[in-house]
């Protein structure tokens, strides 16, 4: 597969506002030609204080392992079109010994032919084309120092749905939540993380449940000297 791009970006910032456009063409000896865009705005009404909104198009190929890896494959996927608008107001701040930021995104993305990973009774898998899905919902981050103390968590409220049927897509839950925190003491930097997920179904007729849950995940990551770094990570200890 042969891939040529061309894109260009205009961006302009006049006094409280900021205004980007971006165009892109791809041709693909694939899947052929295609045009997306872009365009966002923000406005920072007070000085740590500002509101964005978009509007874009997407196009994702499907990649070689989802059309010829053996025995996990179709070689039939039609490649993703997408339409996206978001808002999202951002929020930070800072006294003394601490640091704070804040986001809020409110989104919309209609997905034509979305690819979705999926398996059957007896796990025979394979990727295939929804043919529409819609993805909404809102996502909550934010940011907290306190002097060498981080904490930084998110939340995602979502509805990820087949358009057609009004069924969950397989795997995706509509609640989606993380908090880390990380101390640093001395050369070693220490790590902890909560990740918790409500149910999902592993099918597209939303006939298999699987269970929400909460795991805790550990790290540490020590300094030797200023390029050198040893890091361990365990998941769901």
């Amino acid at each position: 597969r042969n891939t040529n791009s061309l894109t260009g970006v205009y961006r302009v910032d006049a006094h409280e506002h900021a205004l980007q456009v971006n165009v892109r063409q791809d041709d693909s000896s694939q899947f052929g030609n295609r045009t997306t865009g872009a365009v966002a705005w923000g406005y920072r009404f007070l000085p740590d204080w500002r509101v964005t909104a978009s509007a874009g198009t997407a196009f994702k190929a499907p990649t070689f392992n989802d059309l010829y890896f053996p025995g996990f494959s179709n070689p039939d996927l039609r490649p993703e079109t997408s339409r996206n608008v978001e808002a999202a107001i951002h929020a930070q701040g800072q006294e003394r010994d601490v640091r704070w930021d804040a986001h809020a995104t409110l989104y919309r993305n209609r997905v034509h032919d979305l690819i979705v990973f999926q398996c059957d009774a007896n796990f025979n898998c394979a990727p295939n084309n929804v043919a529409d899905a819609t993805l909404e919902g809102v996502t909550l981050a934010g940011h907290f120092q306190w002097r060498d103390t981080t904490v930084n968590a998110s939340a995602d409220i979502q509805s990820p749905t087949d358009s057609g049927s009004g069924r969950l897509l397989p795997r995706r839950a509509r609640r989606h939540g993380v908090v880390a925190l990380s101390q640093p003491y001395g050369r070693a930097l220490f790590i902890a993380e909560v990740v918790g997920s409500s149910t999902r179904f592993d099918d597209a007729e939303n006939l298999r449940r699987l269970a929400g849950y909460g795991i805790v995940n550990l790290a540490i990551e020590w300094n030797f000297d200023a390029r050198t770094t040893l890091f361990v990570r365990g998941d769901n200890v």
